[in-house]
């Protein structure tokens, strides 16, 4: 006598796969979006601190600058004719549109001394989720 599956088993098998599979997609994929939202804002506070070094390191104002036409972050020097960094939130890399990303303001200068000329903020946000890198002028980051 041959051991097989009858047509039965076959079914409420594929059935069960089928609803546990329906279950966790929707989780998978929010658990993804956080997770590129977390990344992104990871992202942009390691930029600023780079900033922040960069300034020290050059003995130079450097600019912190949100380009919005491009969805990237660049830190240049202050005639913005050298790119030290620069990291893309759009398409390419995270996927991000124009709407989910908050800057203010969208220059921020630093100085050798350590100092910014004004406070940052930053906001990522997709899909119900969303950090914020809150810059002060001393240079502090704080990820919340």
């Amino acid at each position: 006598m041959k051991r097989a599956f009858t047509v039965l088993e076959l079914i409420v098998t594929l059935t069960i796969v089928g609803v546990v599979m329906a279950i966790s997609i929707p989780r998978i994929s929010a658990i993804n979006t956080q997770n590129k939202v977390q990344r992104a804002a990871n992202v942009l506070q390691q930029e600023v601190q780079q900033a922040f070094a960069i300034a020290g390191r050059s003995r130079q104002p450097i600019k912190f600058l949100w380009m919005s036409d491009s969805l990237q972050v660049r830190v240049t020097n202050r005639l913005e004719t050298t790119v030290y960094r620069k990291a893309g939130l759009g398409k390419g890399t995270f996927g991000f549109a124009a709407t989910e990303l908050t800057f203010y303001p969208a220059t921020l200068t630093v100085f050798p001394n350590g100092l910014a000329s004004d406070t940052l903020f930053m906001k990522v946000s997709k899909s119900g989720f969303s950090r914020t890198v809150r810059v002060s002028k001393s240079g502090m980051t704080r990820l919340q």
